[in-house]
């Protein structure tokens, strides 16, 4: 099995959150509160995800993710705010 990495406890406790929130995903549209609110519990995983990350590149992927969780729950929320 030549040159496996240990896992943390860090990290597993962060990509079972991660896995946690994502089983989460609320039934019905993408342009909902309730996904808006999912997608930014997403972001905040990643985020705890990118803290203990081995690898630089992983770090900036989870990162790059987590902003675009966020990004794309506030596009949802101003579109939810416009007036009908």
């Amino acid at each position: 099995m030549g040159d496996l990495v240990p896992v943390s406890p860090e990290l597993r406790a962060a990509l079972r959150k991660l896995r946690e929130v994502r089983s989460e995903r609320p039934q019905g549209g993408r342009e909902t509160e309730s996904f808006a609110a999912w997608r930014e519990r997403v972001a905040d995983a990643l985020d705890s995800l990118t803290g203990v990350l081995i690898f630089p590149e992983d770090r900036q992927r989870a990162a790059t993710e987590a902003d675009a969780a966020r990004a794309e729950s506030a596009r949802i929320r101003a579109e939810l705010d416009q007036p009908s």
